[in-house]
Parts: C-alpha cells; structure tokens; sequence
C-alpha cells in the first residue's frame, strides 16, 4: 500500500510538473527568445540599409556636383546634368542657388521634397551630410558646392534609397512558422501528457478492481459456442468448494450443479437466448449439501457465439450487484476510454487486460485474446506487428521501463510508455504520433529551406553589391567616353566647317563669274561638281553633329503650336529643284493641314528627309507625293513615291545610324545612313510616329504622324496601319518647353 501511495504521488507530480498551463508558459518564453533574436537581426538590416542610404547619397552627391560642374563650364543645362548622374532608386538631385533656392531637380520629388526653407539653414559653400526630418519624412541629405557659388544636393529616404521590402516582414513570417511549429508539437505532447495520466488513472482502477476480486471472491467466465462449454476461473470455484482450478463444464454439467429453479436465467446468461437476459444471481450445488449463491454478468460486447463476463460469489451477501461488479464495470470503461493502445500484464507475465485499440492498433482479432495468454501466445496471434509486440510490449522486452518511439512499419510510429505496477505487473501505453513525425519532417524541411532561401538571399545581396560596384564604374567609364566623343565631334565640327564653307564660298563666287569667265566649259563642270560635294559633305557633318547630340542627350527640342501647312509648303520649294533636277515630278496637296504641337525645326528637318529620301529612290520620270491626313488627335504627313521599294528584310534594319540599303538602285546614290536615324529619334522626342510601308519594285510611303496637342497620343491612319513597319513608339509629348542649343 505505501508503494501504491509513492507511486500515485509521483504521477501526481508529474502531471502537475506538465501541465498544459506550464507548457503554454514554456512555449511562450521560447517563441519570445526567438522574436527578440529576431528583432535583434531585424535591426541590424534597417541599420545596415541607412549606413548604405548614406554611403549612396554622399557618392551620388560627388559624382553630380562634378557632371554640374562641367556642365557650367560648356554651357548645358545643369538639369540634364543632374538627371543623368542621378542614381537608381527614390533619389532627387537638387540644384540650389547660393541661397539655398531650388534651381532645379531630377528624380520622384513625391517621395523626398526638399523646401527652400530645409536647405537655407545648410552651409552649402561646404561639403556635407546629415539626416533631417522633411515633409515627406525623414531624409539623408548629402551636397556639394559648386564652382560657380550654386550647390547640388541629393536627397534620398534615410531608411532604405532603393523602397526595399522593411526586413521585419520577412522575419515576422520566419517567427510565425516557428511558433506555429512549436505550438504544434506542444499540443501533441499535451495530449500525450493527458493520454499517460489517463492511462495513469486505469491502472489505479484495475489495482483497486484486482483487490477487490481478491477481496470479494470474484472471478471470470468464458462460453466457447463450438463445444458449448463454460469455463470458470477457480477464484469462485475454489471459494464455493468446486475446485482449486479453472474447470470447464458442459451444458450437460452445468444443469446438473445449478439450481432447477435457475436453470433457465443460467443458460441465457451464459449461452445467450433470444431472451436477452445478461446478468442473473444463480445458486450452485455445493459438494457437501447446500446451494451457495454466485452472481453471473455478461460483458458488454458479448455476441451470441462469444460470450464472456464476470462471476462474484454471494455467499452471505443480501446485495444483488455487489460493489466489486461495479468496480469491475468502471475499470473495463476507464480501459475502453483511453484513446492509446493499452495492455496489462500480470506479475506472472500472463495477459491480464487490453482494449480495443490495442487490438486494431495490431490486426488482432478480439476472439483471440484471452486471459491469462503468455506475450508469445499474443504476439503469435498478431497477423502484423509481432516483431513489435516482442521488442516493446512484453514484460521480458530489454527496454525496461522507459518511454520510446518505435517504428512499426508502413511510415507508422508508436510512443511506447512502459510502468511497473505495485504487484510487479507491467503496463504498456502506444499513442500514435505518425502525424506529429510528419509534421516534424516537414517542419526540418522548410527550415532547411528557408535556410537555404536566407543564404541564397544573401549571395544575391553580395552579387548586387558587387554588380553595382561594376555597374558603377562602367557607367562613369562610358560617362567619359561619351563625353570624349561628343568633345571630340564639337572640336571637328569647327576644324571641318571652316574649310568647307571656304570651300563652298569660293566655289560658288567661281560658279558666278563674279570676276570674270572661267575660261573652258570644263573648269565651269569642275567647279559645280567642288560646290556640289562641298554642300554635299557639309550636309553629312551636320547630321552627324545632330546624331551626337541626340546620343548624348543634348538636343533639347522647344515643341509649340505651328503652322504645319506652312512648313510643308516651305519644304516642297526647297527640294523642288533637286526633284526637276532628277527628273521626278513631285506633287503637294497639304493645303489642308492644320496646326500641330512640334518643335518647328524638327518637323521641317524630318519632312526634308521624308522628301529627300523619296526623290533620291526614284528613278527618272517618276511621281512623288505629299499629303496630310488628320484626326482628332495628330496630323499624318504622308510622302508616297512609285520609286525602286524597299524589301521586307531590309525594313527591319532602317532607322539605325549609318545603316545603309544597298541594291542595284541605291548603290549610285550618295549618303551615309543619318536621314531617317535622325528622323526616328526626333519624332521620339516629340511624342510622334515614325513608320514606313514599301513593296520592292513598286514604291515607298512613309507616315510621320505629330500630335495635334500637348499629351496627345497619335496613331497612323487605318489604311496603312497593318502594312507599315514602325520605326518608333508612340511616347507622350514633352509637357515642358526646352530651349533649342547651339550646335557649336
């Protein structure tokens, strides 16, 4: 009795030591030390994204104030300056006066604003950086002065200048895994903890039963339907005088010892009848004279053919039901309830009590289990898990008593808790925990994989890092060779024109006679052939200049309201001449067109090309063409000719510098391939349309449609929509007005 009293003291112990509330106290501190983990990394990555907003803004501040700085020095605009050194991301570049005034800017102002009145307070005549709360939020400043008194400042979000995702999202996800994973096992094992305890309370049950059975000369009988026998344990046998061992007796038998008048309770008890009497008291003949009053009870999942129960034995007792039946009653429900597999072995090591669960868990067919069977008669009755039930659930199994997790085939896993009973019995609890391994598995396998995802995550970062580097250094690389280039073709441009217009100019006082004949017809051909190719070559420096400059985002064009009646007029007089000179008639009927928003000189410089380009394709005798169409939003000037036609292959290839189309017809022809690159890029920067339609061998047309408004996006007319080959997208009109530069 004081071992039973250690031993439910322990358990007591234990299921307090573990109870759900501590548990749930347990999981809560561990969760809590990984979101401070977290914070701590979550931290350190908004640090390290402010450390390099500042970096980003001090290096862009340098590089702008020194393309400012050059671009005072040759006279472009400062604006154009900025943007093209601004860097990628939410930055604004800021020119500012001496006083602090905003000049001009580049980038999303939405996003950092700086007012004059933020950068008044600044010592702008001197470098320098600083964090400052602005209207749009909090901003790293960093500026430059310039040569010229003026300063440039770039400004960017102190937390992160690219809007990266806030890293406390990423690791808020991280942390809700975490806790959703934990949560998962420790309700797993507060379940385990309620199943033990439970298991706990059966085996006080079945103690306090196996004394009571002792105690109430109580035993167990079992009817076997094929021979038609009752066997009785001697516990009652032996008590009433029949035997000092179970004894099997016939129905023949049975009639013989029970009393006549119970006769017929007895044999529906225990053989079953339709009558469906399961309980009877019934007096049984003792050896020496006398009857002696037994209590038969049918358990509650016997069925006709397999029947078993328990017998008390009422000598002496008045009571119908005595107190050990119902003890016996709640013991089997309190064994029946536990949702684990539950046996019980006896200090003989025979079978003394199992549950339905223990026998599903195991194929065993509840027929085939029986008091008093040895570990090896139960295993061998296992259609499955035999090995099982002899390595973990025997009393002679090597693992004592110890708690395991056993793998019972077919991806199925048992934890197996083993305990000795006071009368040196076993005990043996199996709870599934199949679904809590997988989760387990899969848990380990998502966090190898965020794992990996973090590292890959991270050589991304570091091969960023490491691009922008590159990225850095090229592009201040091509900076320079862009600007070498466009230094260079100004330089030329002087040294090549000077000549030329010598050159022509003379040519043309020696085409005039101005101070006397020339002499021989032949010096006079000489003469206009010089003036010619002069003219000729000047013309291709020109472009060539016009090219540079749209490369290098120097050709700023001023877009208005014009006349473009007026411009196509002007553009037919002037290449009327070279068309009668060629042969070719030429015809206009633009009488019709009206006012469109463009850059006058670059309307008439794409017209002249459309023009020049159709009269120098076509041969003698030929026709060209110009009309305008119009609709609600742009003008389409449409330049048609009956000239030699382009293939579809080589339709592709017009539009880029210096590309020329070589056939039978053009290779007499004298040009260097600008026309209509030119023509492209400046109907890119007005918001217009540049495309061609041709047919080898028939003719050319050519569309360049202008908008009609500031904004407005133009399309070509319908019926040479699907033919056409557009050399350009359509893009939105400039909304500001620019000033025109020089070319020199």
């Amino acid at each position: 009795m004081a071992a039973h009293e250690r031993q439910s003291g322990v358990a007591t112990a234990t299921a307090s030591a573990l109870s759900p509330r501590r548990l749930m106290l347990l999981t809560g501190l561990l969760v809590g030390a990984f979101a401070f983990l977290f914070f701590g990394k979550a931290q350190e990555e908004v640090a390290a994204r402010k450390t390099e907003t500042a970096l980003r803004v001090s290096e862009a501040a340098s590089d702008c104030a020194s393309a400012a700085n050059v671009a005072v020095m040759t006279g472009a605009p400062v604006r154009q300056a900025i943007a093209a050194c601004r860097p990628p991301g939410a930055v604004v570049v800021y020119h500012l006066s001496a006083a602090g005034d905003v000049l001009a800017s580049a980038g999303p102002r939405e996003d950092v604003r700086v007012e004059a009145a933020d950068a008044q307070g600044l010592a702008l005549s001197q470098r320098g950086r600083i964090e400052a709360p602005l209207k749009t939020g909090r901003a790293a400043l960093a500026w430059r002065p310039l040569d010229n008194g003026e300063a440039v400042m770039v400004a960017a979000p102190a937390h992160d200048i690219y809007g990266r995702t806030p890293p406390w999202l990423f690791y808020l996800l991280v942390l809700s895994s975490i806790a959703v994973a934990i949560a998962s096992l420790m309700a797993a094992f507060i379940r385990q903890s309620r199943a033990a305890a439970l298991a706990a309370g059966a085996v006080d049950t079945l103690e306090q039963s196996a004394l009571a059975f002792a105690n109430g000369r109580a035993g167990w009988w079992r009817f076997e339907s094929g021979p038609r026998t009752v066997t009785i344990a001697r516990s009652v046998l032996e008590a009433i005088g029949l035997g000092a061992r179970d004894r099997t007796f016939t129905l023949r038998e049975i009639t013989a010892i029970v009393h006549p008048e119970d006769l017929r309770a007895a044999l529906a008890v225990m053989a079953g009848d339709i009558s469906g009497v399961t309980e009877g008291a019934v007096r049984l003949r003792l050896p020496q004279g006398g009857w002696s009053r037994v209590y038969f009870r049918t358990a509650p999942d016997a069925t006709r053919f397999n029947r078993s129960g328990a017998v008390f034995d009422l000598s002496g007792a008045s009571a119908a039901a005595p107190a050990a039946a119902l003890a016996e009653l709640r013991l089997k429900d309190a064994i029946e309830s536990i949702p684990d597999a539950f046996v019980l072995w006896d200090a003989n090591g025979r079978l003394a009590a199992w549950n339905r669960r223990f026998a599903a868990v195991f194929r065993i067919d509840t027929k085939a289990l029986a008091p008093g069977m040895t570990a090896t008669e139960v295993a061998s009755a296992a259609p499955a898990g035999a090995e099982t039930i002899s390595a973990y659930f025997t009393p002679d199994a090597p693992i004592g008593e110890e708690s395991v997790e056993a793998d019972v085939g077919g991806d199925r896993w048992l934890k197996i808790v083993r305990r000795r009973t006071a009368e040196g019995g076993l005990v043996c609890i199996a709870s599934n925990i199949t679904e809590a391994k997988r989760r387990l598995r899969a848990q380990k396998k998502k966090e190898r994989e965020l794992e990996a995802t973090v590292s890959d995550l991270e050589a991304s970062r570091r091969d960023l890092s490491e691009t922008m580097r590159n990225y850095e250094i090229e592009k201040r690389r091509a900076e320079e060779a862009n600007r070498s280039k466009s230094e260079f073709l100004a330089n030329m441009s002087h040294e090549l024109r000077t000549p030329l217009n010598a050159i022509n100019g003379f040519s043309e006082v020696m085409q005039s006679e101005l101070y006397g004949p020339l002499g021989d017809a032949k010096y006079r051909e000489y003469v206009s052939d010089i003036l010619s190719s002069g003219q000729h070559l000047l013309e291709l420096i020109d472009d060539i200049l016009d090219m540079s400059r749209i490369e290098a985002g120097k050709l700023a064009l001023e877009p208005r309201r014009i006349e473009l009646e007026r411009v196509l007029e002007e553009c037919v007089r002037l290449v009327a001449k070279r068309a009668g000179d060629a042969g070719v008639k030429l015809t206009a009927s633009v009488g019709h067109a009206p006012a469109v928003f463009a850059d006058p000189r670059a309307a008439k410089q794409v017209a002249l090309n459309l023009l020049s380009n159709a009269i120098k394709f076509t041969a003698k005798g030929g026709d060209v063409t110009l009309t305008a169409e119009a609709d609600l939003d742009g003008v389409t000037v449409i330049v048609a000719d009956n000239g030699a036609g382009i293939s579809k292959d080589n339709l592709a290839r017009l539009g880029q510098p210096f590309e020329l189309i070589e056939d039978h017809f053009a290779k007499t022809l004298k040009g260097a391939g600008l026309g209509l690159a030119l023509s492209k890029s400046l109907m890119e920067m007005q918001g217009g349309i540049l495309a061609i339609a041709s047919t080898e061998g028939r003719g050319t047309v050519a569309c360049a449609s202008f908008p009609r408004r500031r904004d407005a996006r133009v399309r070509l007319p319908a019926f040479i929509r699907s033919e056409a080959h557009v050399l350009t997208a359509p893009t939105p009109a400039p909304t500001a007005p620019k000033r025109i530069e020089a070319a020199e």
